[in-house]
């Protein structure tokens, strides 16, 4: 006896599953300023934050070294009804001239994938040698699905810069070259 199943072809992404929920700008910044209070609520509103997954990256740093400044992530949130993460992160400038970037240009990279910002509190610059703290959030994928990326992610950050990078400067080890001169009276 022979049996053949024919069953439907699963759609793309249906209503429901897999698909990233929708969160408007005002529910991303109420999520912006809960991670910014989390502390505080943790503390005092315990409730408040009891499905908000959390972790900070004090004993192993996430940072993205781009040779004149660097940007580690402190702190990184999950909302996961939102299918969304915060982090916070600071963008330290090693060089003598400001560094100017592009705040909504955001975006973090978790393996081989990259996750554009839906949201960020940033203001474009960092002072010579200075620091600046930031907060952005990344909302599902950028083709509609849930990320459900988890903050044990080897994350990495990335901003569209905007002043120009400082000139390279070439620094040798090498002697001197001076120019031989024939004694006097020799040609």
């Amino acid at each position: 006896m022979l049996a053949l199943n024919l069953e439907a072809p699963p759609t793309p992404l249906e209503e429901g599953v897999g698909r990233a929920p929708e969160v408007s700008p005002t529910r991303l910044l109420a999520l912006l300023d809960k991670a910014k209070a989390f502390p505080l609520l943790r503390a005092q509103q315990p409730k408040s934050v009891a499905d908000v997954g959390f972790t900070t990256y004090d004993g192993k740093p996430l940072i993205s070294d781009f040779d004149d400044y660097e940007i580690q992530i402190e702190q990184a949130f999950r909302f996961n009804a939102e299918d969304t993460l915060v982090f916070r992160a600071a963008i330290t400038n090693k060089a003598d001239a400001p560094l100017i970037y592009q705040p909504d240009s955001f975006a973090l990279r978790a393996g081989n994938r990259l996750y554009p910002q839906s949201l960020s509190d940033a203001d474009g610059t960092v002072p010579p040698k200075g620091q600046s703290i930031v907060y952005f959030s990344v909302t599902g994928t950028p083709d509609g699905g849930r990320n459900e990326l988890s903050l044990k992610n080897a994350f990495t950050v990335l901003v569209n810069r905007l002043s120009p990078p400082p000139p390279d400067t070439i620094v040798t080890n090498a002697p001197s070259v001076h120019p031989i001169r024939p004694p006097r009276g020799q040609p």
